[in-house]
């Protein structure tokens, strides 16, 4: 089997700098949400809080799946052999990997291309935790922009 092995040190620094921006984010929601309270709160910083925590768990779930690509050939011919099935396993012609999304992609002649090693919900929840984050911060963003206005307003009517 001809293998592009995942890049050790592509998946390191993803690691390295996918913790780092997920512990920032992190430190950002929980802040934020400490220093105002959640239960005394207005909304953008609630929303301001969450989104932070959003992010953070879409880093985090993004370099463990990249984690699960630290394979050596044997690793990765075996990790190729379990996806494809028995009934594939001497056809396999290669394997490569993609990093967006995170795949090792175990190719089979005549048969396609199947994906191995990481774990099926790691994509599809990344994504959806990095949109929950986009769409929060957008709503944080029109939440804060309103209050200033009603808060102008009540400026100028004084």
């Amino acid at each position: 089997m001809s293998d592009d092995q995942p890049n050790i040190l592509a998946i390191l620094l993803i690691g390295f700098v996918g913790l780092a921006v997920a512990g920032g984010f992190a430190v950002f929601g929980f802040t934020t949400l400490a220093r105002h309270g959640i239960r005394r709160s207005e909304k953008d910083a609630l929303l301001r809080g969450f989104a932070g925590l959003a992010a953070a768990a879409a880093a985090a779930m993004y370099v463990w799946g990249a984690l699960h690509l630290v394979k050596d050939e044997s690793m990765t011919t075996d990790a190729c052999r379990a996806a494809v099935g028995r009934e594939h396993a001497a056809d396999i012609t290669g394997a490569d990997v993609s990093y967006l999304p995170l795949h090792l992609n175990c190719h089979v002649r005549g048969a396609g291309t199947y994906a191995a090693a990481v774990p099926d919900y790691v994509n599809p929840a990344a994504l959806g935790l990095a949109l929950t984050a986009v769409a929060l911060g957008v709503f944080a963003a029109f939440a804060s922009e309103l209050r200033a206005r009603d808060n102008f307003r009540k400026e100028k009517t004084s």
